[in-house]
Formats: structure tokens, C-alpha cells, sequence
């Protein structure tokens, strides 16, 4: 027996050394190692369209491209969380030197330190780094992962010789690949617009973050994590970067939100609605609101549903309204990925919804706009129901 453990212990050490090996690069050009996360970071997060040089031939890689998504993010140690705010790239903003444009040219403009004044002009929030992803990094995350598995919520087809983009997707819960992942992410051509691929956006980041917690993605990750190294950006220091990854490994709760706001000229941001959400998740994060049940009542809750799901959709209904909520019910395609109550910020109103009907709370942007709740009603809902009981 004694032979036998420094034989297992080669064989650990040799497994994890297998394991960590892609890291070796970014690690060597970053020099760091995970540590605490002291205070809170925000970075701003920048998806970059791809440029052209000449008609179908994209231009090498410069990360100057329309910021066709732009994420606010906020990771706060004292909380656990990473709160997300996606800003639809048609915000209407004053670019400084440039006059009044949508946001996504400030980082064509300026660049992203102009990105980032742009931003945080808009939301009152100081940015401590930027991150540039090109689109590239998608598909070479997701395949590097595995694939990702995704409930597409209707048919989505749409082809551009141009940008070399063909997606053709199935309604479903299914596993994408790379070029998959990337059509579903950047498909915007539906009655929403870009709300609605954020919409989708947010749903790929609560996916990809399962999936990375699942054993398979445990164990590709580093090779995940060194096929994206080459196709991001970044000011972040070395020990910001450390960080960070101290603070991942932690498994913080994920927050996405929606910039509020409605369809107009672009999308026009209510300011008041944002500054709530600013100062709950991006300011005072540790304060923890609570909610009782006279909070509900007045407020209005929609409920996406599937054809299958119709009568649990009318009985949560009326249940609903016994609560004093307005309701409305809204049939969607495909049944939804799972039964949950969303929100867009008002975590205390859906924690206390989710407790009195039996499902979890989860704070998304996901959620049906211009809706104060949103209960989903998922392929799962009978077994939820029956354990509530």
C-alpha cells in the first residue's frame, strides 16, 4: 500500500498539471495568481462589432469597432454578487467632441477610455477598467467548452454574407456550439430589436454559468479561459486581474439587469428608474430591502407561458390576483428553460412573490418589459407545485 501513494500522488499532481496547463500563457502574460478581492471593481465590457476593410473581407482586430454590447459590471465582495447592466446599444448620448449618437460609436469614436466616460455620464457610476471581447471570442469560448446548452425561445433565421453570419435555430433546449452560440447572441431581428437579443444575452450568461459549474465545464474551463485570452482587451491591472479570479472562485451570485427605460427614439432611459437601480446594485449594495405581501398589491405581473402550460397559466392567474396583482397572461413559443419569478431590480418584490407561490426569485432583464414582475411557467412547474404543497 505504501508503494502504491507516491504512485497516486504522480498521478494527481501529473491530472492537475494536464488541467492547468493552457492557463500557463495568460498567466505568464499577466503574472498573477488569484487572490482577495479587497473592494468593489467595476468594469466596463465592451462586445465589439467586427470592422471592414473592403466589401465582405473583415479588417484585422483593432477593438475600435461599434460596441454593439456594452455591459456595466459591478463585482462587490461584501455582497457576493455580480450585478450586470446591459445598455442597449441604441441609447441615444451626448459622445464629448462628437455631439448627440447612439452609444455604440463612443467606442469607435474614442475608444474605450471614451467609452467609459461616456457610460459613466450616463449612469453616475465612476469605471474602474474596461474589458473589449471581439466576437471571435464566442465561438472560441463555446467550443472550447463543449458547447453551451440553450432554450431557444422561437425560430430564429436570419443570414449575412458580409459579417459571415448564418444562424438558423430551432426553438428547444439544445446544445450550441460556437457559431451557434454567436448567431443566438447576435440575432436581433424580431419585433424587440436589440432589447430582445439582450434579453437573450442575459439568458446565455445564467446558461454559461451553469454549464461552467457542471464537472465537464470544471474541467474545460482553463482551456476555455486560454482559447478567448488572444480576442480580449483590457486596462485591468495585475492585481485587479487577481482579483477577480479569487473572487470567481468564490461562485458570486449573478444579478443582470436591463437599463430602464422604453421604445422611442431608440431606447430612451428613464433616468429616475435607473438611479434606483444604480444606487441598489452599483452604490449601496448592501442594503437588503424587504417586501410583505401589501407591497403586491397594484402591482402588475405577466405570465409567459407555452401552449402545454395553458390551464397552470390560468390558475396562476387568478392565484395572482388574490394577491392583489394585476395580471396578464402572455403565450409565448417554446416552453420556457425553467418556473421562476423575475424582476428587473426589485429583488424584495420578487423574493417575496416567489416565497408565497412556491418558485425561485431571480433578478434579470429577462423579465417582461414595462412589467413590475414576471412569472415564468416552465416545463417543471407540476413538480415545483407539488413540493411547495
Amino acid at each position: 500500500m505504501r508503494r502504491v501513494v507516491p504512485f497516486l500522488v504522480l498521478f494527481l499532481l501529473l491530472g492537475l498539471i494536464w488541467w492547468a496547463y493552457p492557463l500557463l500563457q495568460p498567466l505568464l502574460r499577466y503574472g498573477t495568481l488569484p487572490r482577495n478581492l479587497e473592494r468593489p471593481l467595476t468594469v466596463l465590457v465592451l462586445g465589439v462589432a467586427p470592422e471592414y476593410k473592403y466589401y465582405h473581407q473583415r479588417a484585422p482586430e483593432n477593438f475600435r469597432g461599434l460596441s454593439d454590447v456594452n455591459l456595466l459590471v459591478r463585482f462587490d465582495p461584501s455582497s457576493k454578487r455580480v450585478a450586470v447592466l446591459s445598455i442597449p446599444r441604441d441609447v441615444y448620448v451626448p459622445i464629448p467632441g462628437y455631439g448627440w449618437y447612439i452609444i455604440n460609436h463612443a467606442n469607435k469614436f474614442g475608444g474605450p477610455d471614451l467609452a467609459k466616460q461616456v457610460v459613466s455620464n450616463l449612469t453616475g457610476v465612476e469605471i474602474d477598467a474596461y474589458l473589449a471581447v471581439s466576437v471571435e471570442a464566442i465561438r472560441n469560448g463555446v467550443d472550447a467548452l463543449g458547447g453551451v446548452t440553450v432554450c431557444v425561445e422561437k425560430p430564429m433565421k436570419y443570414k449575412d454574407t458580409a459579417a459571415k453570419l448564418d444562424i438558423d435555430l430551432e426553438p428547444g433546449c439544445q446544445l450550441l456550439n460556437g457559431a451557434q452560440a454567436e448567431g443566438y447572441l447576435r440575432f436581433r431581428h424580431d419585433a424587440l430589436g436589440d432589447i430582445g437579443r439582450i434579453q437573450r444575452q442575459q439568458n446565455f450568461f445564467h446558461a454559461l454559468k451553469q454549464q461552467i459549474l457542471t464537472p465537464s465545464g470544471l474541467l474545460r474551463l482553463p482551456q476555455a479561459i486560454a482559447s478567448v485570452e488572444q480576442n480580449i482587451r483590457t486596462d485591468l491591472t495585475r492585481e485587479q486581474i487577481a482579483g477577480l479570479m479569487g473572487f470567481a472562485i468564490q461562485q458570486p451570485q449573478l444579478v443582470s439587469l436591463l437599463t430602464p427605460g422604453r421604445f422611442g427614439q431608440g431606447w430612451e432611459v428613464d433616468q429616475a428608474e435607473l438611479q434606483k437601480v444604480v444606487q441598489r446594485y452599483f452604490v449601496n449594495s448592501s442594503n437588503t430591502a424587504k417586501a410583505t405581501l401589501e407591497d403586491l398589491q397594484g402591482r402588475e405581473a405577466v405570465v409567459l407561458y407555452a401552449a402545454p402550460q395553458e390551464t397552470a397559466a390560468i390558475e396562476m392567474r387568478h392565484r395572482l390576483r388574490e394577491l392583489g396583482l394585476r395580471v396578464l397572461l402572455r403565450e409565448v413559443e417554446s416552453v420556457p428553460p425553467r418556473s421562476e419569478v423575475l424582476a428587473n431590480g426589485a429583488s424584495e418584490l420578487a423574493e417575496v412573490l416567489g416565497e408565497v407561490i412556491g418558485l425561485p426569485p431571480r433578478i434579470s432583464g429577462e423579465a417582461a418589459l414595462y412589467a413590475d414582475l414576471t412569472v415564468r411557467i416552465g416545463a417543471d412547474f407540476a413538480n415545483i407545485s407539488r413540493k411547495s404543497q
